[in-house]
């Protein structure tokens, strides 16, 4: 046996990279449980109703509607999505897209051969969404640019390249063409720029416009947000996709005729998942959509004859290529271990089992591989690469698979950084397993999978609303950790409170859900900006949770002025509600904010929280963002929560930092009598390269650590001078890797304080900052008019004068 770098090639290998044996071509028989939800997803059925274009691992595939083999038809580099039958049913056009979104618009025949098309066509679509239609006479419909130039929400004939544009491009919206190809329907919603998403209201306008163009229609308003819609054969109605109805968040299909439309919609579809894309056949008999229930997508077909469901099974691949098997064992010192496994063949496909949860982050498609897995693919070159978080370097290992061979490769992660072994533990405070416009349903299992991937210790989920009453997870939600967890992975179903005016808050270790789970959302059952960020703070601590507010700031210039932006903090902060706030998610927008906070002197550490879709194929990482949180013993969920609120604690994308001030650690407060000199340590590595690493002394840079010439470290053991109030931290930062998966390298511990001669620590010029902030904030509040009696309007102006009072004290005895 021959070991390469945690690459283990067998003999098994070696013959089928030396092609010595040839055997006959492995029949992939898929598991009957697995061949009802293969994660095939975008489902369109043909004209005739007997065929049915997916995507699937990245590719368009062909399936027909009773089931059996499903053959792929495209092949070429890039993830190929939204497929559309031309009205003949002989043609499919898809967008070939480097990231399963925008691209550029491709057509084949119905059987995989490529058909030139002669001017770009680039599909842009609309936000999540970038569904295209095939009218007739060659036309295609979309949100398109033709040679550099956008339309709107129009038409091109993809043959001569004339455009048409129907409506401006609806940033929110849905569209579908009618049966007969003569008319377009499409979605706007009440979203104003510069507020968040259904602060201004849930509804969505349904209108309809002639392909010839000319002034919409407005059909009606339905009562919710639409993520897709589709006509009727006979273009009396539409199928909608809504999370209509009370707090349930999971979609459902509803019929919507034109006439009397609200008074007659009837929902069609009814489950624990999300039953998502229709799509109707010509004569009207077949209705086809994906459901999640199962964790990735089924596709099922509706006799609407009968209202009979069927899955559509795959029982087989055909890949149109000759084809071999890949068998991979990931392992941590011997032992099978949960890994992030990239696979995609050099210029062609990325590939994964079938029924796995399968992502894209930026250009490069990944699953998680629980210590084995085996599957069919074509044969060929492929790049492998396995992750398994910031503490193991990437492996990334080129193979031949072999024409009628099996592949068999072990791949051994290789830690660096050996944190849980010195009592430094990770974890995060902002997942969401289920949330919004996603493709898959996850349950703890699924979520332990993920989690055990990129090895995270804690791992704190949140219940959340999005722009509606629909709340997310709150049938995961225990008030204790999950018992699926095991020792290394601790699974916590939490909050997100969000409100569009003070800010967004994670809520973590909670025994209760704090009702109400959201406000400042029209349209929803609460629609005013009461409670407060600082009451629903209070109602965390009564029952012993802590507060973090999340996605804090966005533009380092002007930290205010963003519809995300935590509102709230200076507030919050000033009367002592909040335990820390996530320093990522746009790093220097919220470092900017929190130094200034700090230069005030309050205590206020730092946390993290990614705000992933893990239900989405297009998703950031569970962890991508960490904080390292340094406790006594092993793992512990409690331990974990008060050394974070301590601030032992240091928040990081790559670089491991370790800081200290004399025997003083992270989180402590230096007393002193008079100024001292202290030996500072200041250590970071990081497995890419850092740029930078320095020493900040009240946001200030004092010392500039060296970086070795690896650029990999950095070490700092000097004196330095406490001679004022104020808090010392260690950041680091530099350039972002293809490897790396959240841009550029950032780290920063929390706070060190300091205290010379009982003096509090205060930044005149940072307190007037925040009572300027709590100006603008009054000002916003009495503009939205949306707290509803006098009583509560004095309740929140004593909080607003009260934070003032703190503040004003400051600025005066400040410096």
């Amino acid at each position: 046996m021959r070991r390469l770098a945690g690459f283990v090639v067998t003999p098994l290998v070696l013959a089928g990279l030396l092609a010595a044996q040839r055997s006959e071509a492995p029949k992939e028989v898929i598991p009957s449980a697995v061949s009802n939800s293969i994660g095939a997803v975008q489902p369109r059925i043909s004209p005739d109703g007997q065929t049915i274009a997916v995507s699937y691992d990245g590719a368009i595939w062909t399936v027909p509607r009773v089931g059996g083999v499903m053959t792929r038809r495209t092949h070429d580099v890039g993830f190929d999505i939204e497929p559309v039958w031309s009205p003949d049913g002989e043609h499919i056009a898809y967008v070939n897209s480097p990231r399963f979104g925008a691209g550029d618009l491709r057509i084949i025949t119905k059987t995989g051969q490529s058909v030139e098309v002669p001017k770009r066509i680039e599909v842009l679509g609309t936000i999540a969404f970038q569904k295209i239609e095939w009218l007739p006479g060659d036309r295609i419909l979309g949100v398109l640019r033709v040679e550099g130039q956008t339309s709107g929400l129009g038409w091109v004939n993809w043959k001569t390249g004339e455009t048409k544009t129907l409506a401006p491009s609806p940033q929110w919206g849905r569209y579908a063409a009618s049966a007969d190809g003569q008319s377009v329907a499409f979605t706007t919603t009440l979203d104003q720029p510069g507020q968040q998403t259904g602060n201004d209201g849930i509804s969505a306008d349904m209108w309809r416009v002639s392909i010839n163009g000319g002034e919409p229609e407005k059909l009606f308003r339905f009562p919710s947000r639409v993520h897709d819609l589709c006509w009727s054969a006979d273009n009396s109605g539409l199928f909608v996709v809504s999370e209509l109805g009370g707090g349930q968040a999971h979609n459902d299909i509803w019929h919507v005729p034109l006439r009397d439309s609200l008074q007659r919609m009837r929902k069609r579809t009814l489950g624990q998942g999300d039953e998502d894309r229709p799509s109707v056949s010509r004569d009207g008999r077949w209705l086809v959509f994906t459901d999640n229930q199962r964790g990735p997508t089924s596709v099922i077909a509706r006799d609407l004859a009968d209202e009979a469901d069927r899955v559509v099974k795959v029982e087989r691949f055909e890949f149109a290529r000759p084809t071999g098997r890949f068998k991979v064992a990931t392992t941590d010192q011997g032992k099978p271990t949960t890994v992030r496994l990239s696979v995609t063949q050099v210029d062609g496909k990325f590939t994964a089992p079938p029924g796995v949860l399968y992502r894209t982050l930026n250009d490069v498609g990944h699953f998680y591989c629980e210590g084995a897995a085996e599957w069919s693919l074509p044969a060929g070159k492929y790049r492998v690469r396995a992750f398994h978080g910031l503490e193991f370097r990437p492996l990334s290992r080129e193979i031949d698979i072999a024409a009628d061979q099996t592949t068999d490769v072990k791949l051994e992660v290789e830690r660096w950084a050996e944190l849980p072994m010195r009592g430094w533990h990770s974890g995060e405070n902002h997942i969401h397993a289920n949330y919004g416009y996603g493709q898959w349903y996850n349950s703890p299992a699924t979520m332990l999978t993920q989690c055990a991937g990129e090895g995270i210790g804690v791992n704190n989920f949140v219940v959340a609303n999005s722009d509606t009453d629909g709340i997310f997870d709150r049938e995961h939600f225990r008030g204790r950790i999950d018992p699926i967890s095991t020792d290394q992975t601790l699974l916590y179903w939490n909050q997100e409170f969000r409100s569009t005016i003070w800010g967004h808050m994670t809520l973590v270790n909670l025994k209760q859900l704090v009702e109400p789970i959201m406000t400042g959302f029209k349209e929803t059952t609460n629609p005013w900006d009461i409670p407060t960020n600082g009451d629903i703070a209070d109602r965390t601590h009564w029952q012993g949770g802590h507060v973090n507010y999340t996605h804090v700031a966005q533009n380092p210039e002007d930290p205010y002025q963003n519809p995300y932006t935590g509102k709230g903090i200076p507030v919050d902060v000033a009367l002592g509600k909040i335990d820390t706030l996530d320093l990522n998610a746009s790093y220097a927008g919220t470092v900017v904010l929190w130094h200034k906070l700090l230069n005030c002197g309050f205590r206020l550490p730092a946390s993290a929280g990614t705000d992933v879709f893990l239900n989405r194929v297009v998703s950031r990482l569970p962890g991508g963002d960490r904080v390292y949180v340094k406790i006594d013993g092993p793992l512990d969920y409690a331990k974990w929560i008060d050394g974070l609120s301590a601030g032992r604690s240091f928040v990081t994308n790559g670089p491991m930092l370790e800081f200290s001030v004399g025997p003083h650690q992270l989180g402590d407060t230096i007393q002193l009598d008079s100024a001292k000199e202290f030996a500072v340590l200041a250590k970071a590595r990081s497995h890419f390269p850092m740029a930078k690493v320095e020493v900040i002394y009240n946001g200030e840079v004092v010392a500039s650590v060296p970086v070795s010439e690896n650029k990999q470290e950095a070490s700092w053991e000097k004196p330095i001078k406490l001679d004022r109030s104020g808090w010392l931290a260690l950041r680091a930062s530099g350039p972002g890797n293809v490897d790396h998966p959240v841009g550029s390298l950032d780290a920063h511990t929390s706070p060190i304080y300091v205290r010379v001669a009982g003096s509090p620590q205060g930044s005149r010029a940072d307190a007037e900052y925040f009572l300027k902030w709590i100006d603008r904030l009054s000002l916003a509040l009495r503009l939205r008019d949306r707290i509803p009696n006098d009583e509560l309007r004095k309740h929140v102006q004593n909080q607003l004068e009260a934070a003032r009072a703190v503040y004003l004290k400051i600025a005066e005895s400040g410096r």
